[in-house]
C-alpha cells in the first residue's frame, strides 16, 4: 500500500505540473483513508478555482464527516478548520 506522504508527492508534483483534476483523484484517495488528513484537505481545497464547485466541496464535507469519521473529532475542529479554509478559499476569488 502506498504511502500517505507518497500520495501527496505525487499531488503536489501534478499540481505543479497544472494537472488539477489527476491530483485531485489522487488526494481523494489520501480523504478516503484518513478524512481528517488537514494537509490533504488544504491540499485538495487549493486545486479549486470555481466558486460552485468550493461550496459543492462543503456539502462533501459535511457528508464526509457523517459517514466516515467514527470516532468524534474534538469538538469537530478538524472539520470545522477544513470549511473555515473553504471559505478563505472562496473569499479569495
Amino acid at each position: 500500500m502506498t504511502k500517505v506522504w507518497e500520495l501527496l508527492d505525487k499531488a503536489y508534483l501534478l499540481i505543479n505540473a497544472g494537472h488539477m483534476y489527476q491530483a485531485r483523484h489522487i488526494i481523494e484517495k489520501i480523504i478516503s483513508r484518513d478524512p481528517q488528513n488537514i494537509e490533504a484537505w488544504n491540499v485538495y481545497i487549493s486545486t479549486f478555482d470555481d466558486r460552485s464547485d468550493l461550496e459543492d466541496l462543503k456539502d462533501m464535507v459535511e457528508s464526509i464527516w457523517e459517514s466516515m469519521v467514527r470516532e468524534k473529532d474534538y469538538l469537530r475542529a478538524n472539520r470545522n478548520h477544513i470549511l473555515r479554509r473553504v471559505n478563505e478559499r472562496i473569499a479569495s476569488l
